[in-house]
């Protein structure tokens, strides 16, 4: 991905987080080009990304809009996130070498100094992202990776965050630690009940922002 295409998709991904891009707006390529100072080129192809991950669709003719999620949409998402990387949870047990667990630790600590600079941090949906994406890749399956990636929207999941309460973070962390346990533990059974767990419970906030949009 180049640097142009990298800011065009990092700019759009963030103003769906922040809501600044709601359900249903278009997103013209000349406005967005204009807007970041690029050509329409990177646009387009930061946008075919963004359409690749579900954050948003591809209408002929007629350019790119942000999608809209019923909260039967999230729930079957999060469901099917919590059966896949509970399985990787699981393989990422099984196999993970030393540096890879270090590392998980490591995406977990700066996770936690992140939710306490407040809810609404964009560090925290980052960070979230790194943990989440360390354990994937201790998993080593290229496979598994793909699936996640086309059922998976990171707007959405970085928006669900900063709907967090102080139960959802203090839930959050104390699920985040159970996995690392399990990755250091080597209990396969536990990497997968709690990973499983940590994304069912997830999907609640998620829920409420699809409820909060649809009543606005």
């Amino acid at each position: 991905m180049s640097a142009t295409t990298r800011r065009a998709y990092e700019s759009v991904q963030e103003g769906i987080a922040a809501g600044e891009l709601p359900a249903g707006s278009w997103l013209r390529e000349p406005v967005v080009a204009a807007r970041l100072g690029i050509s329409r080129t990177p646009v387009r192809e930061a946008l075919r990304m963004l359409a690749a991950e579900g954050a948003v669709e591809l209408v002929h003719n007629r350019g790119a809009r942000v999608v809209r999620w019923s909260a039967e949409d999230i729930d079957e998402v999060y469901r099917l996130r919590g059966l896949l990387e509970g399985h990787g949870a699981a393989l990422a047990a099984r196999s993970a070498t030393a540096e890879q667990v270090d590392h998980v630790r490591s995406c977990q600590r700066r996770y936690e100094e992140a939710l306490r600079e407040g809810p609404d941090s964009a560090r925290s949906a980052a960070c979230n992202d790194d943990f989440h994406a360390a354990v994937m890749t201790a998993a080593g399956s290229p496979r598994l990776a793909a699936l996640l990636g086309t059922i998976s929207s990171a707007p959405l999941v970085a928006r669900a965050l900063r709907q967090y309460g102080e139960d959802d973070r203090r839930r959050s962390v104390l699920q985040h630690r159970d996995i690392l346990l399990a990755l250091t533990r080597r209990d396969e059974d536990l990497a997968e009940a709690a990973m499983r767990s940590h994304i069912l419970a997830a999907r609640y906030a998620a829920v409420r922002v699809a409820d909060d949009a649809g009543a606005s």
